[in-house]
């Protein structure tokens, strides 16, 4: 049945989304009814797998099972059957939040079965896209080790997986967006674009992947293309060592340009929102500031160092919340504030550049 009320999640699964992502909560809190409940079970579902698929006590056979039956979710689909399979991989995880969240896959599933059709059809692709990009980590990184990375082969590559990875779900939470703002406004034109919204995805996921470079890298998965690292005298295996950050600067600037161009589409996604939609303003807004915040800190540190793990302060993510109401209300306050930080982050990178 469509979701008419406020659709808190049941049980504990608003403390459990709390503690496996702050920012997704918190758009999670000012989201419309309609579109809050689906958002969040499509984010718990694919951060599940993302789980799944970093455990250590399962091998690449069993967390390709799991995926190929998360990607069935759907009529027929059955939530014992995906809750037992999901407490599989508990031993190989250490994180409290994650253990949590694998722990209550049972009622995540059980919750996303009861969706409307349309959005149980979108989020079922959403998490195929997903698991597609989860299957690249499994085929392209298997072999790697800590001391030696295996790396994606081409610009080609990390574009398609951030495509899976981020845009997904991207066009997953805009076409949220769509239709609810079509039942709000059914004679408007101009709405958002799900194309857009996939482009903001997979910027996202890029942000993600520089921010947390370290600790992949200390999986033995470089996302960073071999074709980038060799122009630069650079192996997978060098980005171990801290002191490569040099070399390696002029690929991160790349991808951060990259970035920055995918989330300049945020002007006009957020300008298409109509103004007393504030919940799904702040929802977009709130990502795309802190992504760009998040990228400044990528641009300042060594990503190559595990102790220096790039990421914005708490008091910045509640000062971005503060500073928000302005924000609802004018699309040209927004347009100040992403125009600020992209100048900022541009100048940050600059010289540094290299050709995508």
């Amino acid at each position: 049945m469509p979701q008419k009320r406020q659709d808190p999640l049941p049980g504990n699964l608003t403390a459990v989304l709390k503690s496996v992502s702050r920012t997704i909560y918190f758009s999670f809190k000012v989201l419309p009814p309609a579109v809050r409940l689906p958002m969040a079970l499509g984010y718990l579902v694919c951060r599940a797998m993302d789980t799944a698929v970093d455990s250590s006590s399962a091998g690449r056979t069993e967390k390709k099972r799991f995926l190929d039956l998360v990607s069935s979710i759907g009529p027929g689909f059955d939530p014992a059957a995906g809750a037992a399979a999901a407490a599989a991989f508990l031993p190989g995880v250490k994180h409290k939040g994650e253990r949590e969240l694998l722990g209550s896959m049972g009622s995540v599933f059980q919750e996303a079965l009861r969706l409307d059709g349309p959005d149980l059809a979108d989020l079922r692709a959403a998490v195929a896209g997903v698991a597609a990009g989860m299957e690249t980590d499994l085929s392209s990184f298997e072999g790697g080790t800590p001391g030696n990375p295996r790396a994606l082969p081409d610009d080609d590559s990390l574009l398609r997986y951030c495509d899976l990875i981020g845009g997904k779900p991207g066009l997953f939470w805009a076409g949220l967006y769509l239709r609810r703002l079509r039942l709000s406004f059914p004679e408007a034109s101009g709405l958002p674009s799900a194309i857009d919204g996939g482009m903001i995805g997979s910027a996202l996921q890029v942000t993600n992947i520089l921010k947390d470079a370290a600790a992949d890298l200390a999986m033995g998965r470089c996302y960073f293309p071999s074709a980038d690292l060799s122009a630069h005298g650079l192996t997978p295996a060098d980005l171990r060592d801290p002191a490569s950050m040099r070399k390696l600067r002029p690929v991160v600037s790349k991808w951060i340009a990259w970035a920055v161009d995918q989330l300049d589409i945020c002007e006009t996604f957020v300008a298409s929102v109509p103004k007393s939609e504030l919940g799904m303003r702040a929802a977009v807004i709130w990502p795309v500031y802190w992504a760009m915040d998040t990228l400044l800190e990528v641009a300042k540190a060594n990503i190559l160092d595990p102790r220096a793990r790039p990421r914005i302060s708490k008091k910045r993510v509640y000062s971005t919340i503060a500073a928000t109401p302005p924000l609802l209300l004018s699309n040209t306050a927004f347009t100040r504030g992403y125009r600020f930080r992209r100048e900022t982050l541009i100048v940050a990178i600059s010289g540094t550049e290299a050709p995508i």
